[in-house]
This record gives structure tokens, sequence and C-alpha cells, in this order.
């Protein structure tokens, strides 16, 4: 086995890379901490039980897990989400008013091989647990949005969805949960042609399979995107769910966010525990999801009654990765010494250091005295 190489979907970052992961979590974190999101860390071990298909949806392959010494199965943690509703039911059981959550933290899942996607990677994210959801929808996606305009992030859209819609239409079908998963599958990944025949063989109305044909197919912006889809819902929650988004679109719109947002009814959670909108960030440049989340209202409100949630979280290592920023230059100081000089060399290296210059002292058999260079520097 060669020693020298690292686990699939895992990589070094060296130098500017680290300069730039470090440069946008600060960014990030910076508007978290504006709207009075406080730091918390949970561990990287978590007890599997908790991470189970049945409450997450994420599945036993794309988990980590190992044994701990009593025989447990433990697990690296493969979302947030789940950690955080541990920590408020604990640490937070007794808190009444608004929790306001942001975290930064190593994320692990197990992705298909060659899908492009690390199976480490750092999410900086926030959650807001509180006793309504209106609000805290709009809160939660105009943080999201100025939080990829606070890293320099160029054409990027939230895309927005509401679980309820795609789960009202689907519930209304007399078809085995079988069904109803592979209908919900072909739908998200967009493929027509084997939704076609899937919905020729269903016993159901004409105008509702024209609805789930449809659905696929209708995504983009602004309300007239919200409008088609309100004329194809056949009940009145699907309709409920159109008219919540165009309120929420329509407060977004007025702050100037509009130019954001595009709709897309078909994305249905890969994780079972969303109960509301759900909204995913991309940003030109990447073809995978750059940011995250949604409202998981039930979750939440099993450990602590009355309560709501919503969160989301930013990959920042896929952020990092696309963004053209430009590190700061800055002005840095090599003083080399011989050993005769070494108290000298420091002190020197001191007094620059008091002024705010990052200093390297160098030891050198080949110097006689002191040598002070100054050269430029890119840093953060």
């Amino acid at each position: 086995m060669n020693k020298n190489i690292i686990p699939e979907g895992t990589r070094d970052l060296t130098n500017e890379e680290c300069l730039k992961k470090d440069r946008a979590i600060n960014l990030i974190n910076n508007v978290f901490n504006s709207w009075g999101y406080k730091k918390v860390i949970t561990p990287s071990i978590e007890f599997y039980e908790g991470f189970r298909y049945e409450y997450s949806g994420l599945k036993e392959e794309n988990v980590y897990k190992f044994f701990d010494s009593k025989g447990r199965i433990l697990a690296l943690r493969p979302d947030m989400t789940i950690p955080i509703v541990r920590l408020v039911s604990t640490r937070f059981k007794d808190v009444e008013e608004s929790i306001k959550i942001r975290y930064e933290a190593s994320i692990y899942r197990v992705f298909e091989e060659f899908s492009g996607r690390r199976n480490e990677y750092t999410d900086c994210g926030i959650e807001l647990i509180n006793k309504e959801n209106e609000f805290a929808d709009l809160e939660a996606l105009i943080i999201a949005i100025e939080a990829l305009r606070a890293t320099g992030a160029k054409n990027f859209k939230i895309e927005i969805g509401e679980v309820n819609f795609f789960k009202s239409a689907i519930e209304a079908l007399d078809i085995s949960e079988e069904d109803k998963l592979s209908l919900s599958i072909l739908i998200e990944k967009k493929k027509i042609e084997e939704l076609k025949k899937f919905l020729k063989k269903l016993d159901v109305e004409d105008n509702i399979k024209n609805t789930f044909y449809k659905l696929p197919l209708l995504f983009g912006e602004g309300a007239d995107i919200l409008e088609k889809y309100k004329e194809m819902s056949f009940n009145s929650k699907m309709n409920n769910s159109i008219k919540y988004l165009e309120n929420i679109y329509k407060r977004l719109d007025n702050l100037g966010y509009g130019e954001y947002l595009t709709f897309d009814l078909a994305i249905t959670p890969r994780l079972n525990f969303y109960t509301g909108i759900i909204f995913r960030g991309y940003i030109e440049g990447s073809g995978n999801i750059v940011l995250s989340g949604g409202r998981y209202d039930d979750l939440i409100d099993s450990v602590k009654k009355g309560y709501k949630a919503i969160g989301f979280s930013i990959n920042v290592d896929e952020l990092s990765s696309i963004l053209n920023s430009k590190l700061s230059k800055e002005e840095r100081y090599k003083i080399i010494f011989s050993k005769d000089n070494e108290i000298e060399a420091l002190r020197k290296s001191m007094e620059l250091r008091k002024e705010g210059y990052v200093v390297e002292v160098i030891p050198s058999e080949d110097e006689k005295g002191i040598k002070v260079l100054k050269e430029d520097y890119y840093g953060d």
C-alpha cells in the first residue's frame, strides 16, 4: 500500500488554498454575527442511531461508521442539523426566546466515486429556532444571499422549492408508497421520457398526470413562474404553498433580492425531515450545490414542543474553489542572522510584529551579522 495516498474524496490544502478558505469563512461568519447568531461546536463523532434513514433520509452506505470500546455504532457526522437538534434538546431546553446558532464544521459523507464531490468538506451554517415561521423564512433567505454576496460570489442564484406542494400533490394519488418514491425521483432528476412511461401506467386522471409531467419542465424566475404553478395546482394545499411563496417573493423583491431568486417546485429533499420551504444555492462555475437549507419544524418540535426551525449551510470548500478572490498584498519581513546575533534578531522581530508585520526569523551559518529583508506577500 502506498502510504502517501489519502482516502477518496479527501484532499490536502496548502498556503493560498488555506488563506482563501479562511477568508471565505471569516466573511460568512461576519454576516452571521451581524444578525445575532452565536457560535456552537459539536463533536465530529456522534452515535449512528441519530442518523438512521428513518430520521435523516441518509442511506447507510453514505455514512462513515465505526464502533466504540463498548460495541456501540458511532458515525462521523454526515450533516449538522441533527447534531444541532440534539444540542437544543439538552443545552437549550429551558431557553424560551429565539435561539440563533451558527457553526463551522467538518462534514463527512460518502459520495459515489467520480461524482466530483468531496467526502470531507467544511460547512458554515445557521439555525434559527423560534415559535414563528414566516419572518424566519424571510430572514434565513436574506442571510443566505448576503453571505454569498459578502464572499464576492458573482452570478449566483437561490433556487427555492416547497416540500408541501409536492407532498400534497402526491398524497392525492391512490398509488403505492414505492410508486410515490419512484415518481418523486423521476421528477427531481428530470428524467422526462422515463417519467412519461411511468405516468402512463398509473391509474389517475389525465389532468393530474399532466401536472406531474409538466412539473420537472417548469422552473424559473419571478412572479410569472409562480402563477404558472398556481394554474397547474389541483388541490387547495398546493395553492396554499404557492400563495406562501408569492408572499415571500414579493417581500424579498421589495428589498432588492428578487434577481437572486428562482423557483423549482420539483425539488424533493434528500433528507426526510424538511417540512416547508427548501432552497439551494448555485454559483456560475460550479456544477455542485454550494448552499442548501430548509425548514424542519417536526424534527425540532420532537425535542422542543411548540418550536419551529429553519437553517442552511454553505459548502465552503466548493465555494472557495471557484471564487476569484484576490488576496491582499501586504509587507512582510525576513530577518537572517548569525548565531552571535540571535537575541538582537529576535528583539528586532518582536518590534516589527508589534507594528503589525509578519516576520520570519532565519538562522544562517553564512550570515555574519543581521540582514533585514522586506518583501511583498499575499495574505488575508
